[in-house]
């Protein structure tokens, strides 16, 4: 039986900034059921680079924004692997200060001038991985259908359909191949806190988080993974992947390139858990370092 976990994690920073989270994942009933998502409290600058697929980071302004976040999802077992229940979402975003001269100043962006997200959803999981930590074999598959809706106390009104998959792939005894393609697709009055994005430690490492973002995503990523001695190892990867403001332009845009490698240390040898320290590029030449628990994905 696969364990439950959650995780505790806590900052203070000398510009009394605050993060505090509580990501979990619960089973009981021998799986049948589980319950994840994330309880936390966010006082913090952000980075801000536009909307669209051809951004820069000379675009850059920053942002700051005090918020509450409630992330439940539950599911229930209907058949051995599929997962099928349900997802509320809840940000409270309270803008504090914006750049006077960068594009959130004005407050003509949806959601510029902060407010609430309130919404609720359709979740399908299908997850037969040997190990949730480490796998090395095995298809993750989650398919949403999301709702935000001012009937459920939200400022805004849109709805989110996406896909995210991930297939893992023995390559000996030593390594796997893992894969990932990611899918997204908004409509309506969606809050450039919630257009889909690229970048960051899970979503194609190398881009700076959110720096392309828009109401449509598509994504592709590789990994291979080796340990080497005992605890330690490698892997090496790239992504590709672009947004659009309509499905119709997003496979004619081109699209991004990142690439890099990293190391491995395993903390704990029964629940295979990895200290992961990473340093990637893109095809623009920038490049990055992610140091983090457990793997991209």
């Amino acid at each position: 039986e696969r364990p439950s976990q959650a995780q505790l994690g806590f900052a203070y920073t000398q510009r009394k900034q605050v993060l505090f989270y509580l990501p979990f994942q619960i089973f009981w009933d021998k799986e049948r059921n589980q319950v994840n998502g994330e309880l936390g409290y966010y006082r913090y600058t952000y980075l801000f680079y536009g909307i669209g697929n051809h951004n820069s980071t000379a675009a850059e302004e920053t942002y700051d924004v005090n918020f509450p976040r409630w992330r439940i999802n539950v599911l229930r077992l209907i058949k051995p692997g599929h997962y099928l229940g349900l997802r509320y979402w809840l940000d409270d975003y309270r803008m504090q200060r914006t750049d006077p001269d960068g594009q959130l100043s004005g407050g003509q962006l949806i959601g510029s001038r902060g407010g609430v997200i309130s919404g609720a959803g359709l979740l399908y999981n299908y997850d037969n991985r040997d190990d949730i930590f480490y796998p090395t074999r095995g298809l993750l598959i989650e398919v949403e259908h999301f709702l935000n809706r001012k009937e459920l106390g939200s400022h805004f009104n849109f709805v989110r359909t996406s896909l995210d998959a991930a297939g893992y792939f023995s390559t000996g005894r030593k390594g796997v191949l893992a894969l990932n393609v990611w899918m997204t697709h908004l409509t309506s009055e969606v809050p450039f806190q919630q257009l889909a994005f690229i970048g960051g430690p899970r979503k194609m490492r190398g881009y700076f988080e959110g720096i392309f973002r828009d109401k449509n995503l598509w994504m592709l990523q590789a990994e291979y993974r080796r340990n080497v001695y005992k605890r330690a190892g490698f892997v090496v990867f790239a992504g590709t992947g672009a947004v659009s403001p309509t499905i119709h332009d997003l496979f004619s845009t081109n699209p991004h390139l990142t690439y890099g490698g990293g190391i491995r240390f395993r903390l704990s040898k029964k629940e295979k858990v990895n200290l992961r320290l990473d340093f990637a590029g893109n095809e623009r030449s920038d490049f990055a370092t992610y140091l983090t628990l457990k793997e991209a994905f």
